[in-house]
């Protein structure tokens, strides 16, 4: 049975508190669609004291099958002006969002976009519009100079509004997404790592940056890892529900393994084996940046340095070491060998030496 979700009316009776399984990325995620948002003052999360706002949260327990505690409350705040027509779509269109599952990341960069695209046509709605009007605002977007990211999370954006919420047949707008930049990853240095590292005096701080080089993991994978996720016998670790929802087991070194014991008898984590200064909730993603920085920085490192740069520093790493790149690919849960080939741009061991060697200068 899935804990309630209650709410507590603030001193200034203006607000909620809103208590929910902190955990439960399912229900977070619908509430933040219905309009509850996290309030960093307080370390916590608010709802504005009207009954429209309590209605979207109501509907989106019902949704869920998770009970909602309202306190009586003798007299709410001044009720705003009723929403437009445009807020009641938005609100529907982040519910399915979070209905199918979504991540919070695709929820926020999909609201986003999508309430652009309502505020523009305003009033007229979208299913008002014609083909032609959202091809001439996309192309007006692009003269806009809206970078090439940005375009095809637009165009996903609109095409999940009318073939997902209005289950209309696939649409295909002509304008060319962009191709994306064949960039290599960027990587550290075996010392640069040491270095990183050694120079981590933290215990969970190091832990965290060693699970991202260790094992190749994802900011969202290492930040989501539970202490169930460790399997001692069989020295693995579980990752659940990686990028695109896909598992993988991990071969777990033993000094990861003392590591992570350490870690865990030290700070006693209630649900995530990192978890911030609220227990039961995640360690922050910008929290764990911060730290990767600060590292970089004690390390003498000077370019920019962030998490993921280990996690491309691990499979480079591999393949100069000689593993086969199959191997690898599933080490990081790609999809597609593709996906893992950029690696050989620049691992060294491939390279044939530099004519200018044979020069004896």
């Amino acid at each position: 049975m899935k804990a309630a979700i209650s709410l507590q009316l603030t001193d200034d009776r203006a607000g909620f508190r809103v208590f929910f399984p902190y955990s439960d990325a399912t229900v977070r995620t619908a509430l933040l669609a219905a309009g509850v948002q996290y309030a960093a003052p307080t370390r916590g999360y608010v709802l504005a004291a009207t009954s429209e706002a309590v209605a979207l949260v109501r509907q989106a327990c019902h949704q869920l099958s998770v009970p909602l505690h309202v306190p009586a409350v003798p007299a709410l705040a001044p009720a705003p002006p009723l929403p437009t027509p445009q807020q009641v779509l938005l609100a529907r269109y982040c519910q399915f969002i979070a209905l199918k599952r979504y991540s919070s990341a695709t929820l926020k960069n999909y609201r986003g976009a999508f309430q652009l695209f309502l505020a523009h046509h305003a009033p007229r709605l979208p299913l008002e519009l014609s083909k032609q009007d959202v091809l001439d605002y996309l192309a007006g977007r692009v003269v806009a100079g809206i970078s090439e990211a940005y375009q095809n999370t637009l165009i996903n954006a609109i095409k999940f509004y009318y073939e997902q919420v209005e289950s209309q047949p696939r649409q295909y707008y002509e304008v060319p997404r962009p191709k994306r930049p064949q960039t290599n990853p960027k990587v550290l240095a075996k010392e640069e790592v040491r270095d990183l590292l050694l120079g981590t005096d933290n215990l969970k701080h190091r832990t965290m940056l060693m699970l991202a080089y260790g094992l190749g993991l994802r900011l969202g994978e290492v930040l989501a890892l539970t202490p169930a996720d460790i399997d001692a016998k069989r020295m693995a670790l579980y990752v659940r529900g990686g990028k695109g929802k896909k598992d993988r087991d991990l071969p777990l070194p033993e000094m990861l393994l003392q590591l992570l014991r350490e870690q865990f008898r030290q700070f006693r984590p209630l649900t995530f084996l990192f978890e911030g200064q609220r227990p039961g909730e995640p360690y922050g993603e910008r929290s764990l940046q911060l730290v990767v920085k600060q590292a970089a920085a004690r390390a003498g490192i000077r370019r920019p340095v962030t998490t993921h740069m280990l996690r491309h520093s691990y499979a480079t790493q591999l393949l100069e070491a000689g593993t086969d790149i199959r191997f690898i690919q599933d080490l990081l849960g790609h999809s597609s060998i593709k996906t893992t080939e950029i690696y050989t741009h620049v691992a060294q061991t491939s390279r044939p030496a530099s004519p200018l060697d044979t020069l004896a200068l």
